[in-house]
């Protein structure tokens, strides 16, 4: 029988290692795939954001230009009148702005003024135009001009018909009446690619005096796409919606010669960039009228290779652009293929020595089984001996203890002396929970009884406890009835090992929320020897909470409501099987009322003596109902999708004297502080799902409707215009951190909103 048994054993478990091993093989790559495929996907995301607002951010200059001067002619700071104001001006703006290629006027009457930089003659040069009438009299003048304002050629030219009026960007701005933006184009003089911006203008009585455009050089995005380190061979470029290339890395793709001397922009289908052409092929949209509400993200293959890309729109309404991005999938998964043949050849040579040594194993595990049934027959002879072993040390350590206690300390000491002396008391009880469980079966445990301080023994089991429930983050609280007896007599011991079970239990099954324990008096009578008293104890819990059909089972010897709770949690299964026997033998009953999610209330009653020496009448001056922990600690909810950012920023706070938790999510951050409410919310904006503005409103509708004080909300934000945080404020933000945040700057915001100091607690005496 043996035999047959350790051949089952050793089968089962190399059968178990040849499966483990295959799944690792399999799911390694697969996993390593997934991971890296998201890690693309951000990368091409936070290019593709970056790059719009640096590309919004070089034409808004442009715009405001148009309108400073619109209002300037509108009250006759500069008009076309005062033609050399006008110039003056416009050459002020080209100075100001590298990105200007050209400023100028043209008025109803087809007059046209003009300020441009001009590289035909002189590198860095400027050109002037203006055409003017008088008296029906029409003058062409032209100026040329060096980098250094010196006058190169002074001319007129009776040839030049040029009218503003029939050009596309004065009458477009005509008929919409507001400032306009035209398609990009390839400029004539400076062959480079480029936009126009236009506005009309009017006096101060509403007349039209013609319209002002401004011609902006658009090559520097090209320049700056360059620059950006998409992945080893992976490239972004920008496009209009009518398929024209803006910007690519290498600017001189984006002409195309279409003869008589007339240069245009490229078109996406003819970019000589295949993978570009293949990515935007691969989203099976119209090329000359592409228009995107969101990023889209693609794959493809071409010549055998796999790619991902990205089409994201431009957020500003007069630039309908789209930036595309790409990447081949070997840029980041190609050491994960080239290492695949020798990673299986790893992983088999692994999985044969685990099959080696699990054979061993096996082979000992059933030796030990063998062993185990002859030492199981000698449990009672063993637990005898090792309760010799254990407690005669243990009680000259708590002897000693006891002794320095007497000592002359100081305040940190007698703290450090304290948590010692309840640590050693809670590993002794624990020893005593396996020497009571042997004693409870033979029938030869005792109760004694010495007067004690009720408030003491409380004090004590709740002791124990103290650090462990701060550094959860729960609230531990203490609650004796004004009326409740202090002094009394029985086995102040026991009643502290019940308490200190079941509070062990409420803080190790509850994560967040709190713990709490209330004792009071039920009733009075008489023995014999004295008067006696009923008091009835409550420990109450916001933790997992327990199933109604496993309620029973919990008070069972090595038993817990669920098998995998003592793989989560840790336990005998013998804690709520000796408080229920101690419980009976000091003359009472416990109960448990319990649902999952919801909690658990576990309340027993004991039956004791009042102490002669002080009756019945000495009972606790008021109610008195504590915190135990310091009452300056503050907690702290990070709500963060970014791992990476939760890791950091918790490294931030990781010193302070306040607990941190965190959220994935707005959902998760909704649970847990509805839950149990926060003091102060570090909320990141941009979130999948609920984003941070959404989980902001809820809290701030919930806080309303129960009439609740609103709990400071700190938005944190990858943008950092002031549009962003007012936006944030409108949401209900108190207040506004933009990233990157430093160390300074986030504890700085936490002290502010919690207006509390973020150094260490002084424990001192």
């Amino acid at each position: 029988m043996r035999i047959q048994s350790r051949l089952a054993i050793t089968s089962v478990f190399a059968g178990l290692i040849v499966v483990f091993a295959s799944t690792i093989i399999l799911s390694s790559s697969l996993t390593s795939r997934s991971v890296l495929h998201r890690h693309a996907r951000t990368i091409m995301e936070n290019i593709a954001s970056y790059t719009i607002d640096k590309s919004q951010n070089h034409l808004i200059p442009a715009r405001q230009a148009a309108r400073l001067t619109r209002g300037l002619s509108r009250n006759n700071i500069v008009s076309s009148k005062d033609v050399e104001s006008m110039v003056a001006y416009f050459y002020e703006q080209l100075y100001l702005h590298p990105q200007f290629s050209g400023i100028y006027f043209g008025s109803d009457q087809g007059e046209f003024i003009m300020a441009s930089r001009y590289n035909l003659l002189e590198e860095g040069g400027y050109y002037t135009k203006l055409i003017r009438i008088n008296d029906g009299v029409r003058s062409v003048e032209q100026i040329y001009k060096s980098a250094a304002g010196t006058l190169i050629r002074h001319q007129f030219d009776p040839t030049d018909a040029y009218d503003p009026r029939t050009r596309p960007w004065y009458q477009r701005a005509h008929r919409a009446n507001d400032l306009t933006w035209t398609d990009p184009y390839i400029f004539y003089t400076a062959k480079k690619p480029g936009i126009t911006t236009a506005n009309p203008v009017y006096n101060s009585s509403g007349q039209f005096l013609g319209v002002i455009g401004v011609d902006i050089g658009i090559e520097e995005l090209s320049t700056f796409i360059s620059k950006l380190n998409v992945s080893e061979n992976g490239r972004a470029f920008i496009m209009s919606q009518s398929g024209d290339i803006i910007a690519y890395p290498d600017v001189e793709k984006l002409k195309q010669e279409d003869g008589d001397d007339k240069t245009r922009l490229t078109r996406i289908t003819e970019l000589d960039d295949p993978v570009a052409r293949e990515a935007f092929l691969s989203l099976g949209l119209p090329y000359d009228n592409l228009h995107l509400r969101e990023p889209i993200f693609t794959t493809f293959t071409l010549a055998g290779e796999k790619y991902n890309a990205m089409f994201a729109p431009f957020t500003g309404a007069e630039w309908p652009w789209v930036i595309g991005i790409y990447m081949p999938e070997d840029d980041y998964l190609g050491s994960i293929k080239a290492n695949r043949t020798v990673n299986i050849l790893i992983a088999l040579v692994a999985v044969v020595i685990a099959l080696i040594i699990g054979l061993l194993v096996a082979n000992k595990l059933s030796r030990a089984r063998e062993m185990a049934e002859s030492a199981d027959e000698a449990k009672s002879q063993f637990l005898a001996r090792m309760s010799h072993e254990i407690r005669t040390p243990m009680n000259a350590m708590l002897g000693a203890g006891e002794l320095l206690a007497e000592t002359s300390l100081n305040g940190d000491q007698r703290r450090y002396v304290s948590i010692y002396q309840s640590a050693g008391e809670h590993l002794r009880e624990l020893v005593r929970d396996v020497l009571d469980l042997s004693r409870f079966e033979s029938g030869r445990f005792r109760l004694e009884e010495t007067p004690f301080s009720l408030r003491s023994a409380i004090d004590k089991a709740c002791a124990v406890f103290t650090l462990e429930a701060r550094n959860k983050g729960l609230d531990l609280r203490c609650c004796v009835d004004p009326d409740t007896p202090d002094r009394l007599v029985g086995d102040p011991t026991a009643l502290r090992q019940v308490l200190v079970n079941l509070l062990g239990n409420s803080i190790k099954f509850t994560p967040q929320g709190s713990v709490s324990l209330g004792v009071r008096s039920v009733g009075a009578g008489h023995e014999a020897d004295g008067q006696t008293c009923t008091l009835e104890f409550t420990v109450q819990d916001t933790g997992i909470g327990i199933p109604v059909d496993k309620q029973e089972v919990i008070f069972e010897r090595f038993s817990q409501a669920d098998g995998s709770t003592s793989r989560k949690y840790g336990g005998t299964g013998l804690g709520l099987s000796i408080c229920r026997n101690l419980v009976t033998f000091m003359g009472g009953s416990i109960a448990v009322d319990s649902q999952p999610g919801e909690g658990t209330t576990l309340t027993f009653t004991v039956r004791l003596p009042l102490d002669q020496n002080t009756g019945f009448g000495d009972v606790l001056p008021a109610a008195q109902c504590r915190a135990c922990d310091a009452a300056s600690a503050k907690r702290i909810l990070l709500v963060e999708d970014d791992e990476r950012n939760r890791l950091l920023f918790t490294l931030f706070l990781k010193d302070i004297p306040h607990t941190l938790d965190t959220a994935e999510n707005g959902e998760e951050a909704l649970r847990k502080h509805f839950a149990a409410p926060y003091d102060l919310i570090l909320m990141d904006i941009e979130m999948a799902g609920m984003d941070g503005y959404q989980t902001t409103q809820a809290i701030r509708a919930r806080e309303r409707k129960a009439g609740l004080p609103e709990v400071p909300i700190v938005a944190v934000t990858a943008h950092a215009l002031i549009e962003a945080e007012d936006k944030s404020r409108e949401h209900g933000c108190s207040g506004f951190l933009s990233k990157p945040v430093t160390k300074a700057g986030l504890r700085q915001a936490v002290a502010q909103h919690l207006g509390v100091s973020l150094d260490p607690v002084d424990q001192t005496g």
